[in-house]
């Protein structure tokens, strides 16, 4: 009796899982329509795709560009019908780091995206692998642009 359950409870704890991955939620209100891949779920892009999709990046101030901090910095964006950036939520990184990728990624702007002839704001996900002095030439650089 217990062995049914306990594959019930699995089977909808890896769906959810799953899920979550695949189903993101806005990183802010937002009122307006949005781009959906499933039904009452906003649908993120992925970072790369993102990056193709600017077309106006801005970077980190210098004096943040010579702090020696690595690290990975991930971010939620939700672009507006017309590609502006209505708000942007850090949610792995360097603190320091974080604050300043959300403060340059509020200023990019991308390319509007419609569905069935209509402008529709979306969600993308955009990760940075930041690093400085310690990475040497071969190494990422402390640049949102790449």
């Amino acid at each position: 009796m217990r062995l049914p359950l306990l594959l019930v409870v699995l089977l909808a704890l890896s769906g959810e899982s799953f899920g979550t991955n695949e189903k993101p939620r806005l990183p802010c209100e937002y009122s307006g329509a949005v781009s959906r891949k499933y039904p009452n779920t906003a649908f993120a892009m992925p970072s790369d795709a993102m990056k193709q999709r600017a077309t106006k990046r801005v970077d980190f101030p210098l004096p943040v560009k010579q702090i020696d901090i690595r690290g990975m910095v991930a971010v939620d964006v939700l672009v507006g019908n017309d590609g502006n950036v209505v708000c942007v939520q850090g949610f792995y990184g360097h603190p320091m780091l974080l604050k300043y990728v959300e403060d340059a990624v509020e200023q990019w702007k991308f390319k509007p995206l419609k569905e069935n002839s209509s402008p529709v704001a979306y969600v993308g996900k955009l990760d940075f692998a930041l690093c400085n002095i310690g990475c040497g030439e071969a190494g990422s650089s402390m640049s949102l642009l790449k």
